[in-house]
């Protein structure tokens, strides 16, 4: 992920995003991330302002557009997040799954094609994992977005991913339809274990 949003370079091979080269000089860099949002894991990482509403408008403001613009953006952002009623709060006196909603309002302003999203709903209770999935269908029924997820949890690939990519010590092995590739041999072999918690879940 870090790979296809230029924060490492690839020592071999090239990325192509939107039918083009990814080119790591400053001018492309920037004009690419305006395409593309992603989410970090951690949302300690990404902010950092002293309210949840400057810390949303930032990125919009970074795009030199009309303060009127940014307004619009950031309500529908926040809106969109169901963090309306905490614009004015520290983020950081948010709860975990609150801090990620922030976090994703402020990619959401700059309206990315790709939205890419590091473990989202690690470390989330039932409850916020539900408003994470809610929001995010929403967004895809909304606009134009394409989403893209890393997981650990088999759960989110087999009843929301559409398609899923399974590598293994960095190698693609499967490339597909999450339920032929939850089947695929080689795939199956790799995931023993969660076959077998499956069947002590049945038994």
């Amino acid at each position: 992920m870090r790979l296809l949003v230029g924060l490492l370079k690839a020592e071999v091979g090239t990325i192509k995003l939107f039918n083009e080269e990814l080119q790591l000089n400053k001018k492309k860099l920037w004009e690419m991330r305006q395409s593309i949002g992603f989410l970090f894991q951690n949302p300690d990482d990404q902010l950092f302002a002293p309210t949840v509403r400057e810390d949303i408008s930032f990125g919009a403001r970074n795009l030199k557009l009309e303060e009127k613009e940014v307004n619009q953006r950031v309500k529908w952002a926040l809106e969109a997040v169901k963090l309306s009623e905490y614009e004015n709060f520290s983020p950081f006196n948010l709860s975990w799954g609150q801090r990620k909603r922030a976090a994703l309002a402020g990619l959401l302003v700059l309206k990315p094609k790709l939205l890419i999203l590091d473990e989202p709903f690690a470390n989330l209770d039932f409850k916020s994992i539900y408003n994470h999935l809610e929001i995010l269908e929403n967004l895809r029924k909304e606009i134009d977005l394409t989403i893209m997820f890393t997981t650990h949890n088999l759960f989110f690939v087999e009843h929301w991913a559409k398609k899923m990519l399974f590598i293994n010590d960095g190698k693609a092995i499967f490339e597909g339809d999450p339920h032929e590739g939850l089947n695929n041999p080689n795939v199956k072999t790799l995931l023993s274990s969660y076959d077998e918690i499956l069947k002590l879940i049945q038994e």
